[in-house]
């Protein structure tokens, strides 16, 4: 980081356009370079030229309700970045949370990203928000209908309404790098006029900096009652299930085969209920333990990154014709070289 760096979250759902929003002012975050793992950490991106002034350095996020992770690592892992730059008095200019228009309606995975981004960032960081549709259609019949549903997110409760009363402000980025840059100015002119160019801190960042351990947040909680809801659903099922086995044991009617799929189906659900159970533990940690497993995290994910590489590099190497001209080989391996650099620029933006 250098004096006067300004530090901008990008949020929203897996295939929102995060990386392709970044893309738009840094090289090294090229959409679908290939390397990000399952563990998808938080990256951090420089822009590569100033913005009003400014470098500006963009913080990839993972999104809440991804299908290869749960909601208690996502935030963990997005909690624990946000709690140690804040421990280093690096400040966020601004926050960009980004919703793909394209969906003919708002589900219970984006609802739940949409609350769970508002308890991390608290209504009192609102004024430093831009929430961003994506995905906009060139065609003028799809976009009366995306309009529409444009406007319900900006003037509905159960979206982003709140957030925009309290000073949160709606863009549409339809026009590329276009409406790219002109959100990100917005932020950086609100950050210079409401902030004085220091930035702000989140609700997140303030609570954990307090003392407060990841379950004990605002969306720490909001987490753990989803996690108990689940539970409680959990065992309301398998409290069926024993009771539908002691009644099939004791009317000896239902043959061994039926009695095996209920076992089975109990089984299941209770290791369901050992993960639910897991989640809610890995959420009682706090700033100090946070940053202890993220190291982990992030040395086992660049072991992964380079094995990875070291077997495609192989692979082509392999793979080529012997008549192939050998430049051609060396650029394709060039170009995988090329994804790691991208891949650890990204990982050490911060030193921390």
């Amino acid at each position: 980081m250098r004096e006067g760096d300004a530090v901008i979250a990008v949020m929203g759902m897996t295939g929102s356009g995060k990386s392709t929003f970044i893309s738009y002012f840094c090289d090294t975050a090229a959409a679908g370079h290939g390397l990000r793992s399952v563990t998808a950490l938080v990256e951090a991106h420089v822009s590569r030229e100033r913005i009003r002034g400014r470098r500006v350095i963009f913080v990839d996020t993972p999104g809440f309700d991804d299908t290869t992770r749960s909601n208690t690592e996502v935030l963990r892992e997005i909690a624990s970045w946000l709690a140690d730059t804040y421990a280093h008095d690096i400040k966020l200019a601004g926050a960009v949370y980004l919703h793909g228009i394209q969906m003919p309606r708002v589900g219970g995975s984006a609802h739940t990203n949409m609350r769970l981004f508002r308890e991390l960032c608290g209504d009192e960081s609102m004024a430093s928000v831009a929430l961003v549709t994506t995905h906009w259609s060139r065609s003028s019949e799809e976009r009366v209908a995306q309009q529409q549903r444009h406007d319900e997110l900006v003037g509905d409760d159960a979206f982003w309404r709140g957030m925009v009363q309290r000073g949160a402000r709606a863009f549409k980025h339809d026009r590329g790098p276009t409406s790219a840059r002109r959100i990100v100015e917005y932020l950086l002119g609100r950050d210079a006029d409401v902030n004085g160019g220091r930035g702000i801190g989140l609700r997140v960042q303030r609570e954990m900096a307090g003392g407060a351990t990841l379950d004990r947040t605002a969306v720490g909680a909001a987490i753990e009652a989803r996690i108990e809801a689940m539970q409680a659903a959990y065992e309301s099922q398998l409290g069926d299930l024993r009771r539908e086995l002691d009644e099939a044991r004791r009317a000896r009617q239902v043959n061994e085969r039926k009695i095996g799929e209920i076992v089975e189906e109990r089984r299941a659900l209770e290791d369901r209920l050992r993960d639910e159970q897991r989640k809610r533990h890995r959420l009682r940690v706090d700033l100090d333990r946070l940053r202890q497993e993220r190291s982990a995290d992030l040395q086992r994910e660049a072991e992964n990154v380079r094995h990875m590489l070291e077997e495609r590099i192989t692979a082509i190497i392999a793979e080529s014709p012997l008549d192939l001209d050998p430049r051609v080989v060396r650029e394709r391996v060039q170009r995988e070289r090329g994804k790691r650099r991208r891949y650890e620029q990204g990982q050490k933006c911060f030193v921390m």
